[in-house]
């Protein structure tokens, strides 16, 4: 079952349940993400050298600005207008987590993340940062 699939059933089933059950829930928490990339010293913003290694940083905080604990972040790739891939899965430790990824085409490149912790306590968020990546013949600035 996908984690969209998921999602949509484990909402069908709380909205299912009975009031008298929900008194005893608990607060759902939605965490904020800031996604930023670091690896390229082209000067222009957001800009990579195909080939090249970039990273890929995300931040996650509780409503109260505290980090969140635990849960991971799905990183995904794709050229605007094309099919993507995952990049891969990284757990969030002490709010933060990142994930390397080189851009294999010249083009406009969204790297999108997703977090999500397995349990009914925190709500999934996305993000997503465009990275404008240049062939520059193998060179990694």
């Amino acid at each position: 079952m996908s984690r969209n699939t998921a999602g949509v059933v484990l909402t069908a089933a709380a909205l299912a349940a009975p009031l008298g059950s929900m008194a005893s829930a608990q607060a759902v928490v939605t965490p904020t993400m800031s996604m930023s990339m670091t690896g390229s010293v082209l000067g222009a913003a957001n800009t990579a050298s195909v080939g090249c290694r970039q990273v890929a940083h995300v931040t996650m905080k509780n409503p109260d600005g505290t980090p969140v604990s635990g849960g991971n972040i799905d990183f995904f790739s794709h050229l605007n207008g094309q099919a993507g891939n995952v990049v891969g899965s990284v757990p969030v430790t002490d709010g933060a987590a990142e994930i390397p990824w080189v851009p294999d085409a010249a083009g406009t490149h969204v790297i999108s993340a997703m977090y999500h912790d397995g349990g009914p306590d925190y709500q999934p968020v996305a993000g997503s940062i465009t990275i404008n990546a240049v062939n520059l013949g193998g060179a990694c600035l």
